[in-house]
C-alpha cells in the first residue's frame, strides 16, 4: 500500500511550492507595472517628482538661501517676494530624443517646483538680491529694522 502522505504530495503539486509560485505571479506584475510606466514616459504624461535640495542660514542681518538646481538655465528660474514670503518656481523639462533610441535607465526627475517660505521677521524687500551660476541659486534676504517698542506716557 502507497504512503498516504507521498500520495497527498503527488495530487496537490501547487502546495509543495506555493513560495515559487508567488514569485512567479509578482514577477508578472513587476513586467506589467514596467510596461504602463514606460508607456506613461514615452506619451510624456507621466513627470517625476522635481524636489531641489534647499538650504536656508541666517546671520544677523540676512537670510541666506541655496538651491541645488543642476541642468536648469537661469530663465527657468523665478524669483518673488511678498512681504514675508519669499517663493521660488523652477521646471525642468525633459529633452525628446529620437524615437529609436531606448532609454534603459532614468533616474534625474523632471518638472515642476514650487516652493514659498515665510520668513520669521519682516524683511527688505527692495534689497533682496538673487545669483545663479553652475546650477545653484543663491538668494540673500536682507532682515529690515523692526520697529523698536514705543513707550507711551500716561496723562
Amino acid at each position: 500500500m502507497a504512503n498516504p502522505l507521498d500520495l497527498w504530495k503527488g495530487s496537490n503539486r501547487w502546495m509543495s511550492s506555493p513560495f515559487r509560485e508567488m514569485s512567479r505571479y509578482q514577477e508578472s506584475i513587476d513586467r506589467l507595472m514596467n510596461e504602463i510606466m514606460n508607456l506613461r514616459r514615452e506619451e510624456g504624461s507621466l513627470s517625476g517628482d522635481f524636489t531641489p535640495s534647499c538650504e536656508v542660514n541666517e546671520d544677523e542681518k540676512n537670510y541666506i538661501m541655496k538651491f541645488d538646481l543642476p541642468g536648469i538655465k537661469k530663465d527657468q528660474v523665478k524669483v518673488e517676494v511678498d512681504n514675508d514670503r519669499l517663493t521660488v518656481r523652477a521646471e525642468r523639462k525633459e529633452e525628446r530624443e529620437e524615437k529609436t533610441k531606448k532609454k534603459y535607465l532614468s533616474e534625474i526627475s523632471y518638472g515642476s517646483y514650487v516652493r514659498t517660505f515665510t520668513l520669521p521677521q519682516t524683511i527688505d524687500e527692495k534689497k533682496v538680491e538673487a545669483k545663479f551660476e553652475d546650477g545653484v541659486l543663491i538668494i540673500n534676504v536682507p532682515k529690515s529694522e523692526s520697529p523698536k517698542a514705543k513707550q507711551i506716557s500716561i496723562h
